[in-house]
């Protein structure tokens, strides 16, 4: 190997030594922690204390210990901007990119007081789930102060996440900023699977298209109205609900389970809007006759349904709207989950009707 071989290798091997810069850590929780359901859970990035809310299996265990929905606000003048987290949980699935899985998204409020896309990232996770695991999700910005929302990844547990700032920066809390609180309770298509990041789920583009806080119960694939799960949302505290409680579930079990789940929902929060969605179109059914006729079925129990709750007293503040995920057919990533642009679509689609729903109740 010649000198000028060598030394470029001792550049490259420098490189890879030096460290992201001169840092400092701050535990994520120490700051504005927002989205959670519950405020005192033992670990401050699970949704639900599970030593508390007993019944879930090991799957529906694992997904509420996970950090979908939540989301860190706070300001700093940093250049430069890090996370290292320590891990528990982490989804394996194939149809959801690593950085919406384990990875962290950055939005940061520009001039027009809008959240604006500022930068995304999964970094590695180390052997043993412990940290450091640094990754470095933006730098060279001009050192002004900046506000910052940084969202949690969508489909893993945390057990710890220390966001990074120059050493000679200010990193502090910052209000909320988003009003109200409102719940939402749904299927993966609520958690977000098929996005390419976390902040992507319809939730979380509705709660930065509306700026209202949206809290996020959804847990993939076991969203079932099970009896254990409607203990958790009965002592949620939410100005406002909203349900994608018809995706999983198939005829038979919405027939049984919708009752019992609404009234005791209606019963626990009375006088606060219940908003249920149909589901989606998936377009697997395109050519698959058995799912399509399945798919059917499921819409008939619910049409059938609700012809007989709404108008009905007891029933004077539920709902049901229609969500769209489709361009043309074109916007899905599986057959069964919408990619990031289909949630947007999915967004766009709902949120005339849950405005006027929440104007009714004074929520705005």
């Amino acid at each position: 190997m010649n000198i000028k071989n060598i030394l470029a290798a001792a550049m490259v091997l420098a490189a890879f030594s030096i460290p992201l810069s001169a840092q400092k850590y701050v535990e994520a929780s120490d700051l504005n922690l927002i989205g959670k359901p519950f405020p005192d859970t033992p670990n401050p990035y699970h949704r639900v204390d599970t030593a508390v809310y007993k019944g879930f299996n090991t799957t529906e265990n694992r997904q509420v210990r996970c950090s979908a929905g939540m989301a860190v606000r706070f300001r700093t003048d940093s250049r430069s901007i890090s996370v290292a987290a320590d891990w528990g949980y982490i989804y394996g699935g194939l149809g959801t990119m690593p950085v919406a899985v384990k990875g962290f998204d950055l939005y940061i409020l520009n001039s027009e007081g809008k959240w604006q896309y500022a930068a995304s990232g999964a970094g590695a996770v180390p052997e043993g789930r412990k940290g450091p695991g640094e990754l470095k999700l933006i730098g060279n910005m001009d050192g002004s102060m900046h506000e910052c929302l940084l969202y949690l990844p969508m489909y893993s547990e945390l057990r710890s996440c220390r966001i990074g700032v120059d050493e000679d920066a200010v990193i502090e809390a910052s209000e909320s900023g988003f009003r109200h609180r409102i719940a939402v309770y749904g299927s993966s298509f609520t958690q977000g699977v098929g996005v390419s990041r976390s902040g992507m789920s319809w939730p979380m583009q509705l709660m930065r298209a509306t700026g209202m806080q949206v809290v996020s119960l959804a847990t993939s694939g076991r969203c079932l109205m099970q009896p254990y799960m409607t203990d958790v949302l009965e002592d949620v505290q939410a100005d406002a609900f909203i349900f994608d409680t018809f995706s999983n579930p198939d005829s038979t079990m919405i027939r049984e389970r919708l009752m019992p789940f609404l009234d005791r929902m209606v019963a626990a929060h009375p006088g606060v809007p219940l908003i249920f969605q149909r589901t989606i179109y998936r377009e697997r059914r395109n050519f698959e006759t058995a799912l399509d006729a399945r798919e059917r079925a499921k819409a008939n129990a619910v049409e059938e349904m609700f012809m007989d709750i709404l108008g009905k007293e007891k029933y004077r503040d539920v709902y049901l709207i229609t969500p769209n995920a489709s361009d043309n057919h074109e916007t899905s990533v599986d057959g069964t989950h919408p990619g990031s642009y289909g949630y947007t679509i999915w967004t766009d689609s709902i949120i005339d009707d849950i405005l006027v729903i929440f104007d009714k109740y004074g929520i705005k």
